[in-house]
């Protein structure tokens, strides 16, 4: 699984500074788009942003990496073991995108493309600054952060 791992984070390890320099620059597209919104930015709107950066590393590491592929491991098909996995992450999403199911099956969706994408590329990286982009669209603000805006 290290071998995997590496394997898929090998385009961030020859080009940091340009992976860097990516990120910089949503961050920078979220910061302007935050500020648009509310015309402020405050250290709650920079900490959730990097909170959902956070986020979608943990959840493209664990759904697009290591469920799909220990399950591989184990002698199951890959394909069903994606879409077993993107099942899973599109019912969590039930709990965190305000119950409703038609977000269930776009998180689906969403992981599914997700994980078409991490098959054609193996690039964990672009997947999940992929994943943190359309996190931050769907929820630009924290939770708290201007009432009945979330």
């Amino acid at each position: 699984m290290r071998g995997l791992l590496a394997e898929a984070l090998s385009a961030l390890g020859h080009a940091p500074l340009r992976y860097a320099f990516i990120g910089l620059c949503i961050f920078g597209v979220m910061l302007a788009y935050a500020w648009y919104l509310d015309r402020r930015v405050d250290a709650a709107a920079m900490g959730w942003m990097l909170y959902l950066l956070a986020v979608s590393i943990w959840e493209e590491w664990v759904f697009r990496l290591a469920l799909p592929y220990f399950g591989a491991a184990q002698g199951l098909e890959l394909r069903t073991v994606v879409i077993a996995s993107n099942l899973a992450f599109g019912l969590m999403h039930y709990f965190t995108l305000r119950w409703k199911w038609q977000w269930c099956v776009a998180a689906f969706l969403g992981g599914m493309a997700l994980s078409r994408n991490f098959q054609q590329q193996g690039n964990l990286a672009l997947i999940i600054a992929l994943h943190w982009a359309a996190t931050f669209i769907n929820t630009p603000r924290h939770p708290g952060g201007r009432p009945g805006q979330n």
